[in-house]
């Protein structure tokens, strides 16, 4: 990852985060503010509606108390029709359900069901509670059940024992009345019978088979989502109170989506910001990196734009004088190698030169004194001498040719070049001079060419198989390996020789540097500069008395 895409990387991990943390905390926390809101106007519901459904149960104990024993004894003797006394003593009770039940069990009078008189008394009970009933109630022209809270008392009326019973309804319209009167949703539900009491629109009305306990918790109604909290009445009857979701789901949405859009428009100003300021920091950077590879590569006249007065302004100027005292003392250094390497190459060529030359002017000089002495044998030591002259010129002439042709090497021209087929062809140009050496070929058949200079390769490649050889005057074995290892093209050439030991090893390829008679020491110098040129390496291993591998390493691109 670049500078650029860190910085990009880190002004949206500082910005975006927050604002997605903050929705999340604000949603946590109105939710948590909503339920408890919830829970609390819940249970306020459960005890003003259970309080008011004991204030009409002690309202309605009451009103029977006084009808049995201050009313019916009252109405009695100037009443003649039995029938109608629940009606009037209900309408001056203000009770909704009033009923007289003889001590037969039949009904004597009835307010809420008249229709009733003479039948047997079958209301729906709960059992271990005589106050709440199932009353038969006069409807239209048919008959229902509904909740009755019905306290009873017994009394004597007309000289027999009857049973005086009534009081409120607990129907759809008490329940509608109650979740008016305080905002919420509120019904009962009978248990026992599986059914509801409340309005028809009301969403706790479809609620199948209700798990009631524990008493409160969270329910699907209606398509949308309910707190609800219940309280018995009864086991089988359970006053119930619930309240929508649908505020908290609302604000915690908008919530929701207040804090993407604030994370959106934080993401949008750190994409810019990064940007602009990435820009602002990476581009000198980017630069301040090319330069230094450039550097690396030899361009020491690269200079970068100072630009800003700031660190980053800093650090290109410190890089521009960097670069400018680097291409100074490299200069000054060329210089020195050049007046060196100069005068290292004029006292190895007087050292060489001056070996045959002494002969040579022996030889003219032993003519010359043989000539002002008149001897005898003037002419056979002519012949001697003119043999040793020209066998030094020889000496003399390859001297300089070597010299030369380590002085103007060439530059490579590269083209795609089989390795092998430079190996064959080597192998080939030594083949006679090869007469007492066994030559062995491992040649990979699947190697793939390399860009070099065929005739130069060739030539290093004729060095390292001409040592070879020479190290190998008594015989031996000569092996030519080729194969492909990570990304290059290996070359190996081993002998049998006597090898090499350390102090060897180690001045092997320095220019001039030779073991052997009438050697210049430039043979291995030319094949290092031949692979360096090329790209690639030469390494070699040996030890004394097990001969030496030389390998050639060639990048494949």
């Amino acid at each position: 990852m670049g500078l650029r895409s860190r910085l990009l990387a880190a002004f949206v991990l500082v910005t975006v985060p927050p604002f997605l943390l903050l929705a999340v905390s604000v949603t946590a926390l109105v939710t948590r503010s909503f339920e408890e809101g919830s829970r609390a106007r819940l249970a306020d519901g459960l005890r003003t509606a259970r309080s008011r459904i004991d204030g009409l149960r002690r309202r309605a104990a009451e009103q029977v108390a006084a009808v049995a024993l201050t009313d019916l004894p009252a109405l009695a003797p100037s009443v003649a029709d039995e029938s109608g006394v629940a009606e009037i003593l209900a309408r001056r009770r203000e009770l909704q359900a009033l009923e007289i039940v003889g001590a037969d069990g039949r009904v004597v009078s009835s307010h809420h069901w008249p229709a009733g008189l003479g039948l047997a008394d079958r209301d729906g009970l709960f059992r271990g509670d005589d106050v709440l009933r199932l009353e038969h109630v006069a409807e239209g022209y048919g008959v229902a059940e509904r909740l009755v809270l019905a306290p009873a008392r017994e009394t004597t009326w007309r000289g027999r024992p009857v049973t005086v019973r009534g009081g409120p309804f607990l129907d759809e319209a008490f329940v509608a009345d109650l979740a008016s009167l305080m905002g919420i949703h509120i019904a009962l539900h009978d248990s026992a019978r599986r059914r509801w009491v409340a309005p028809v629109a009301s969403p706790l009305a479809g609620w199948r088979d209700p798990a009631l306990a524990p008493a409160s918790g969270r329910a699907s109604l209606g398509g949308g989502s309910y707190e609800w909290a219940a309280a018995p009445l009864h086991p089988d009857l359970w006053l119930v109170v619930a309240t929508p979701r649908t505020p908290l789901e609302a604000v915690t949405g908008e919530v929701r989506r207040l804090g993407l859009w604030l994370a959106a428009v934080a993401l949008g100003a750190a994409l810019v910001a990064a940007g602009a300021l990435s820009g602002r920091i990476a581009r000198p950077v980017r630069q301040l990196a090319e330069g230094a590879r450039r550097v690396a590569g030899g361009d020491l006249g690269q200079r970068v734009d100072a630009g800003t007065t700031d660190e980053i302004g800093d650090l290109a100027r410190a890089f521009n004088a960097m670069t400018a005292d680097l291409e100074a003392s490299h200069e000054r250094l060329r210089q020195v190698e050049r007046v060196a390497a100069w005068r290292e190459m004029a006292r190895r060529l007087a050292h060489e030169l001056k070996n045959p030359l002494f002969p040579i002017q022996l030889s003219i000089e032993t003519l010359r004194r043989a000539e002002e002495q008149g001897r005898s044998d003037f002419g056979t030591l002519f012949r001697e001498s003119s043999d040793t002259i020209l066998e030094e010129l020889r000496s003399l002439r390859t001297i300089v040719e070597e010299f030369s042709d380590f002085a103007r090497l060439p530059r490579p021209r590269l083209r795609a070049t089989d390795l092998n087929e430079v190996v064959e062809q080597v192998l080939a140009l030594y083949h006679a001079r090869a007469a007492g050496v066994r030559v062995e070929r491992a040649l990979a058949p699947d190697l793939p060419s390399v860009p070099a200079d065929r005739d130069l390769l060739a030539r290093a490649l004729g060095n390292l198989v001409a040592n070879a050889l020479e190290a190998m005057p008594a015989g031996g074995a000569l092996t030519l390996r080729t194969a492909r290892r990570d990304g290059a093209v290996v070359l190996e050439v081993e002998d049998t020789g006597p090898g090499l030991g350390d102090e060897q090893r180690r001045s092997l390829f320095t220019p001039y540097h030779t073991t052997k008679t009438g050697g210049t020491g430039l043979g291995l110098a030319i094949v290092q500069g031949i692979v360096a040129d090329h790209g690639g390496r030469v390494e070699v291993r040996s030890e004394p008395g097990r001969g030496a591998t030389f390998t050639v390493i060639l990048p494949v691109s």
